[in-house]
């Protein structure tokens, strides 16, 4: 049986770089890069266009652009972890750079450059070489976050909306499609997880056939504390933080289903500290995805 609990745990990972992310206000879409000759973590990236004012401070550009300009670099070596499907500018960003590989948690239904919208990882096309982009990893976590940005109002805007559709904690997802090939699919998940590419959409693929998983199973204080450029960038980590995530999200069964009966609470930005209270230092800035729409 293919292990899959490598994976989850390196996205679990970004998906808190998202959750510190969603603490300054930002979209809460991040990464996280690997060498795939270590296997250690070389950098992060979070969205930060909301505080940059800057469009192109999205989450890859800020993990990527730490070794741009190095000689004899070679981007092959690099697997991205990013929470949500890059978009097409990313795409286009990542398959310049010469990018290794790329999974990703939920597609991008708006945005997406990797199958959704257009295939820009694989155009024949292009004169770049193209590179495989690997969607459904955690997929449900990462449409959960952006539902918790998407529920706060914007206090600042000229009239502020008053959002209506604040269920979060009893909306179901969209099916799960993979916009990949099946010959992928079975290469990167295993032969085993086959139905799940051709069923009804209504499971996730879990780290072990026939086992649920939590979140708060996947990672510790420790791992993420390891993380480079983390609290250098984006403050202080905690486990209340980490307890504080892993509360907004709801638990996979056995059998693949989104455990319902969970209780799950919602983030409150009015409620929270700002991420200088945690002895945050000034970040170089990558930020919300305006690219993504609202799940």
């Amino acid at each position: 049986m293919t292990d899959l609990t490598g994976h989850f745990r390196d996205m679990a990972l970004a998906h808190f770089v998202a959750y510190k992310a969603l603490l300054f206000n930002e979209t809460p879409v991040a990464c996280i890069v690997k060498d795939k000759n270590t296997n250690k973590v070389v950098s992060i990236g979070y969205n930060y266009t909301n505080t940059s004012l800057n469009g192109t401070k999205h989450a890859e550009f800020i993990a990527l652009e730490r070794f741009t300009g190095k000689p004899d670099f070679n981007f092959k070596d690099l697997i991205l972890y990013v929470t949500v499907e890059p978009c097409i500018m990313c795409a286009s960003y990542l398959r310049q750079l010469g990018i290794g590989k790329v999974y990703y948690g939920c597609g991008n239904d708006r945005f997406g450059g990797t199958g959704t919208v257009l295939s820009v990882h694989n155009d024949p096309n292009l004169l770049d070489d193209p590179y495989e982009s690997i969607g459904g990893i955690m997929r449900t976590e990462a449409i959960q976050l952006l539902r918790n940005f998407y529920i706060q109002e914007n206090e600042s805007a000229p009239n502020p909306k008053i959002k209506k559709n604040k269920d979060i904690d009893t909306k179901e997802f969209p099916p799960n499609v993979f916009r990949f090939s099946k010959e992928e699919f079975i290469e990167n998940y295993g032969n085993e997880r086959l139905p799940l590419y051709t069923g009804d959409g209504i499971k996730e693929i879990t780290p072990l056939i026939n086992k649920g998983y939590k979140v708060i199973d996947l990672i510790d204080i420790h791992s993420v504390k390891e993380l480079p450029y983390l609290e250098d960038e984006l403050g202080n980590v905690n486990q209340n933080q980490l307890n504080d995530m892993f509360d907004l999200l709801f638990d996979i069964n056995d059998d693949g289903t989104i455990n319902y009966n969970k209780p799950i609470k919602k983030y409150n930005s009015k409620k929270r500290h700002h991420p200088s209270d945690d002895s945050s230092t000034e970040t170089p800035g990558s930020s919300s995805n305006n690219d993504v729409d609202d799940p």
